[in-house]
């Protein structure tokens, strides 16, 4: 059965409590992206997101609606020994290490005294290089401001290349983004037929956190865990790259940290991977800590944390956040999944 869109609109609407109390679970977790209020052509063609005003709105809204945001030590020792959670559990997370982590949400959540795990793509730390889907996002951007005539002709030069037949040019925002891949190959190509330097974009941009940064982040209290080496598509990789890939981007981490226990969160999905291997991993390599998926509130094998996306500024005013209708959203998708029978199986294949 499908929902229609008014329908959806008015129960997410409903305040989170409602949901809470027909669905119980110990705990949740928010991730996020980046927060800025400047133009960052890198991500802004991946999806939208927050001022700081914004994120600090919503920051406030769990303080003011007595939900506790907790640690990784907490969900850990919850997870692993049953230790119990404050009511209204929270995890705050953020993907991706962006330096907005250390400069725009760090000062933000020492404010108001909120642990967070930052997440870091390994490979990428002291902007080493880019994510593929950030060089799409700047091919993107470039292609927005062409003139008609120009994405004509860039079309057909897709096509001449790649064979992708492009009717419309409106299209071709879609077409980069399809040619993102673990390889790189496909859109390094386009960004030098878009004249696009990507040292020099590094160089200018700076989009990631430096190693220093990290250290300074973990010594405010905060988990910094792994995000992969380079932002791989895990549906992509061998059994053998995925568990290369999970245990040295958390080696690297520990390296940093010199903590025991590095959690990792899967970029993109966790979606269609075996629960079996990835049991099989953590036993192999004790670093690994817990692991994080982006499936909202559905429940999985207990490692595995799902969360779900507090980036959209929809919704949301000035002094005002759009959080609580964030989280009225994650319950009412699960409890959807639960009554139509559509939970993933713990130990899939």
């Amino acid at each position: 059965m499908k929902m229609q869109p008014t329908f959806w609109k008015f129960a997410a609407s409903l305040l989170p409590s409602w949901y809470q109390t027909l669905y119980h679970r110990d705990y949740f977790s928010i991730y996020y992206h980046v927060v800025s209020d400047g133009n960052l052509p890198h991500v802004g063609h991946l999806y939208s997101y927050k001022t700081p005003e914004m994120f600090e709105d919503d920051l406030r809204y769990l303080k003011r609606h007595a939900y506790h945001p907790i640690t990784y030590e907490q969900i850990t020792r919850h997870v692993s020994h049953g230790n119990s959670l404050p009511a209204k559990a929270v995890i705050l997370t953020v993907d991706d290490g962006f330096a907005e982590c250390f400069s725009t949400m760090r000062p933000l959540l020492l404010k108001f005294d909120i642990p967070c795990i930052f997440f870091v793509t390994t490979n990428y730390l002291d902007n080493r290089g880019m994510g593929a889907e950030l060089k799409a996002s700047l091919c993107a951007e470039k292609v927005v401001a062409m003139h008609p005539d120009q994405k004509e002709a860039f079309a057909n030069e897709i096509f001449a290349i790649f064979s992708d037949k492009i009717t419309d040019p409106e299209d071709l925002e879609k077409v980069l983004f399809s040619h993102v891949a673990n390889d790189h190959q496909d859109i390094d190509r386009i960004c030098a037929l878009l004249g696009i330097d990507i040292e020099q974009e590094i160089r200018k941009i700076r989009p990631y956190l430096t190693t220093e940064e990290v250290r300074q982040l973990d010594a405010d209290g905060f988990t910094i865990g792994a995000h992969s080496l380079g932002h791989e598509r895990f549906s992509e990789l061998t059994q053998k790259e995925i568990e290369d890939n999970i245990a040295q981007s958390c080696q690297c981490v520990q390296t940093i940290t010199q903590k025991p226990e590095i959690p990792f969160a899967f970029p993109y999905t966790s979606e269609g991977l075996s629960r079996e291997h990835l049991a099989t991993i953590r036993h192999r390599h004790p670093e690994v800590g817990l692991m994080f998926g982006v499936d909202g509130i559905i429940p999985d094998v207990p490692f595995m944390i799902n969360r779900f996306c507090g980036d959209s500024p929809l919704y949301a005013k000035p002094g005002k956040s759009n959080l609580g209708r964030t989280i009225s959203k994650a319950w009412l998708e699960g409890i959807s999944l639960s009554l139509h029978h559509k939970f993933h199986i713990p130990h899939r294949g």
